[in-house]
């Protein structure tokens, strides 16, 4: 059977109907299975209940690939409209297929994966991923907003927001991250990360080469973590690039390495500040960090704030242009003043 163009799902449509604008399927699990390479699937919104009952259990499971030219698109139509809210213990949305985009979904419940993602050369966009419960608890299958994994990597994840995963266990668990990279060569950017129980952003197994630029980044454990260990550990963590982020309000670490690492590391005009320790890192090189308070327009630990500048932050014009995104969380056009801004946005 030929893949369709345009998909549509709706929470009033049917996994029977063809997946037509008039005649909408009712979960992207059946649309994926109707898509190919090129494909668009539509998903309306509202909200859309799935079931996870064990820790290896996912209620939406994708498994169809795209090409470079002709990727698979899953659009909210409404971004933050499709809600998508998880029962159980495991992953909301596990995503294998390659040459996928993931964008725009409003994604909760009491599962410990948002999105879990095995394909290569994916982008995660626009998504908000909050309030996780992670009920199975603090275990060593872990949890995580976003995590890819897999031999390949070259993903992109930018512009979500990662809210409260896990956040009562803020401190008392290691394994539940917001922002996870497992693999080599990801792209991690505009994102605004916080109330994770254990890392804001971090790379483990064997994750090398991430590019991570331009979060904000705050109130979990620690802030953004490098390093290697476990099931698919290399020669180390080598090539790493983490520049102009905003990493605020941690209680052990700001910017940190663990595990195995490598050499060729990079930070770069980062912002750390009020953690326990501001930054520990000895295999690569830290320039330009800024030890101040960003002064946010208004600062709220919940991730309720208002996470954008204020006209007196010392973020302001002080960003480096190697490897920066370029528009904001926003989508406004970097830079906007004399330099690129610090944080996910650009004053």
């Amino acid at each position: 059977m030929a893949a369709t163009a345009h998909i549509y799902v709706s929470p009033t449509g049917s996994d029977s109907n063809p997946g037509t604008q008039a005649k909408p399927v009712k979960t992207i699990t059946r649309a994926d299975a109707l898509a190919g390479p090129g494909s668009t699937i539509h998903v309306a919104a509202g909200t859309y209940k799935v079931s996870a009952p064990s820790a290896g259990s996912a209620g939406i499971n994708t498994t169809k690939s795209g090409t470079a030219s002709a990727r698979i698109k899953f659009v909210s139509d409404v971004k933050w409209g499709a809600k998508i809210v998880v029962s159980g213990t495991g992953i909301t949305w596990h995503s294998k297929g390659s040459y996928v985009d993931i964008d725009g979904f409003d994604i909760s419940g009491t599962g410990r994966h948002g999105i879990l993602a095995a394909g290569r050369n994916l982008t995660i966009n626009n998504n908000f991923i909050h309030d996780l419960t992670i009920s199975g608890g603090c275990t060593g299958g872990g949890g995580a907003a976003i995590d890819t994994y897999g031999p390949v990597g070259n993903v992109v994840i930018d512009r979500n927001v990662v809210r409260n995963i896990g956040y009562k266990m803020i401190g008392k668990c290691n394994t539940v991250q917001g922002i996870y990279v497992a693999n080599p060569n990801n792209v991690v950017t505009n994102n605004i990360v916080s109330g994770v129980a254990a890392v804001g952003i971090t790379q483990w197994h064997g994750a090398t080469a991430s590019t991570i630029v331009n979060n904000t980044v705050f109130h979990s454990k620690e802030g953004i973590l490098l390093g290697q260990g476990d099931a698919g550990t290399t020669t180390g963590s080598a090539n790493n690039y983490v520049a102009n982020n905003i990493v605020y309000d941690h209680t052990t670490y700001g910017i940190v390495e663990g595990g195995k690492m490598a050499g060729g590391n990079k930070y770069v005009n980062n912002l750390v500040y009020k953690s326990g320790t501001a930054m520990r890192v000895k295999s690569g090189t830290a320039t330009g960090t800024i030890t101040s308070d960003p002064l946010f327009v208004s600062y709220s630990a919940t991730g309720t704030g208002n996470y954008r500048l204020s006209k007196s932050s010392p973020a302001i014009d002080r960003g480096n242009l190697n490897k920066a995104p370029k528009v904001d969380a926003a989508g406004v056009a970097r830079p906007r003043g004399a330099a690129i801004d610090i944080g996910a946005y650009e004053y």
